[in-house]
Order: structure tokens, then C-alpha cells, then sequence
């Protein structure tokens, strides 16, 4: 069975005209760094790969068949909705609020 590094790298030279690592990650909104990462082997999971399909415009399982999208609870999905009608302003708030909670660099509970 083939890896996500081969099965990325052999997509995107297969691409006409081939697609350098930087061309795609410009296209996917990732680094490049990420993109050499992933065919090197060095990163076998990420969750950058929905990007990464859509630039190179394949099913995520073309890249990864072991690809499993985690599922939003209800309650992440009430947050959602709620935040899209929210007036420009109050996301905002909402931004740095989430900021303050959870700035990034501590581990999820």
C-alpha cells in the first residue's frame, strides 16, 4: 500500500504542468517546509490534508486511504452556527476570547 509521502509527491509531479513543492504549497495555503516534510516521510499525519487535496483536486483517500476527519460535536457545531450570523464585532470578541482561553501553546484537555 502506497504512503501519503508517495502518493503526494507521485500526484503532484504528475501534475500538468508539474507542480513544484512550493508552487503547491501556494496553491494548498501550507508551507513548503510541511509539503517536504510529508514526502520525506517525516510527517505522516496532518490536518492540513483537506487543503492539500483540494489544491492538487483529488479525494483526501488518493493521498491518505488511513484519513479519518474528526467530527464536530453539537456543541462545536452550535458555536459555529452562532458565530456566522455573529455581527463583524463580536467575532472578534469571540477571537480573543479564544485567545486568551487557549493561546496556542498549552496542551488541549
Amino acid at each position: 500500500m502506497p504512503t501519503l509521502a508517495e502518493n503526494l509527491k507521485r500526484i503532484r509531479e504528475a501534475m500538468r504542468p508539474r507542480l513544484s513543492q512550493s508552487k503547491l504549497a501556494k496553491l494548498a495555503g501550507v508551507s513548503q517546509q510541511l509539503i517536504s516534510q510529508i514526502e520525506n516521510g517525516e510527517n505522516t499525519t496532518t490536518k492540513e490534508l483537506p487543503k492539500l487535496a483540494k489544491a492538487l483536486q483529488v479525494g483526501i483517500a488518493e493521498l491518505d486511504e488511513n484519513f479519518v476527519p474528526t467530527a464536530a460535536t453539537d456543541d462545536e457545531e452550535d458555536v459555529l452556527a452562532r458565530y456566522r450570523i455573529a455581527s463583524k464585532r463580536r467575532k472578534e470578541l469571540v477571537r480573543e476570547l479564544l485567545h486568551e482561553l487557549a493561546p496556542g501553546d498549552e496542551a488541549p484537555e
